[in-house]
């Protein structure tokens, strides 16, 4: 496969290109040269032509997709305290199943056990890529290893190593406020979104900015660290958002919480789009709308969604990101 054959699959099964004539705008090549990238992925069967979109005063389109009875892959998620979250994507990045189960966040066998048997429930005799596993980690993205970890059993970079021995595949680990943002911005609550910031909560609490339309890493891959900004009471968000401390906590309490801090991240990047991922999911509904309310009363009039995929994001995220490295073979 050429990288010119990569880079248009990508745009495809994202729906970022969904025509021949996108395809060369996005890949910024001619109509001819993007058409024979689109008839390589054709014949290869990583693509399907799906019916014609509208004209626009010519021919109407033929319209392109990935290809979604290839092998898939599964993705899990690690940051929370009190459970994993996992999901079995197709090869077009659509969500086939998804489950949770309880683990013990502190102990490696625990993850180890818990995590095959999520993998064997799931795939259940399905050909799977393999595994994707989403941390509240910073991850060096060329190598794959944990550089720093709010789970002190991540910080010695095994976790790879040990998940690949024991599920006896392939494993890809990434952040899980950028996986999250990824499953969001393609088939998610930012679906084709230039920019926006995922707030993602779990034991800890993280963001990734996405900004013009492709994520925002930093010089270091650490860009979205806020779980140090300093709170109207003095403490550092991770400590305020803690789950020992929401559990019991009014709703109201996390809103002006949430407000005092989400309105610094507005400040500082500029941006009118928030997506709250991961442990958001449990303040309840509507706690998305009561958010934007309260951002607009004081000053910062930025749109506010939940996460499309809820809990389940990160980890589809991190197994959509794993479907364009490790392309299926027909």
């Amino acid at each position: 496969m050429t990288d010119l054959e990569k880079a248009a699959y990508t745009l495809i099964r994202r729906g970022s290109a969904r025509s021949r004539a996108e395809l060369a705008r996005k890949l910024g090549v001619s109509r001819p040269t993007a058409s024979t990238a689109a008839e390589g992925l054709l014949k290869m069967g990583l693509i399907r032509e799906c019916g014609k979109g509208k004209s626009t005063g010519g021919t109407a389109p033929i319209l392109l997709s990935a290809a979604a009875e290839l092998a898939g892959c599964v993705g899990i998620d690690l940051g929370y305290t009190d459970r994993m979250s996992a999901v079995l994507l197709n090869s077009a990045g659509d969500i086939v199943d998804r489950k949770e189960r309880t683990f013990d966040p502190q102990d490696l066998q625990s993850i180890a056990e818990n995590t095959k048997k999520l993998v064997q429930s799931l795939s259940a005799g399905k050909k799977i890529l393999g595994v994707a596993v989403a941390l509240s980690a910073i991850i060096d993205e060329k190598t794959g290893a944990v550089t720093s970890s709010v789970n002190p059993l991540f910080r010695d970079g095994g976790i790879g190593d040990l998940l690949e021995k024991n599920l006896a595949c392939p494993v890809f680990t990434a952040n899980r406020s950028r996986a999250a943002a990824i499953s969001e911005a393609f088939g998610g609550a930012a679906d084709q979104e230039e920019d926006f910031a995922l707030i993602s909560l779990g034991k800890s609490v993280g963001a990734a900015f996405w900004c013009g339309g492709k994520l925002f890493r930093g010089s270091g891959a650490a860009a979205g660290e806020i779980r140090n900004l300093r709170t109207a009471s003095g403490e550092r968000l991770e400590q305020v958002l803690a789950p020992e401390k929401t559990a019991d906590a009014r709703r109201e309490e996390i809103l002006d919480i949430c407000t005092d801090a989400l309105s610094q991240v507005i400040d500082i990047m500029d941006l009118n789009l928030l997506i709250l991922s991961g442990r958001f999911a449990d303040f309840g509904e509507g706690f998305s709308a009561a958010l934007e309310e309260r951002l607009v009363a004081a000053g910062r009039p930025a749109r506010v969604r939940p996460a499309r995929f809820g809990r389940f994001s990160a980890a589809r995220g991190s197994a959509f990101r794993m479907g364009e490295i490790f392309i299926p073979c027909p």
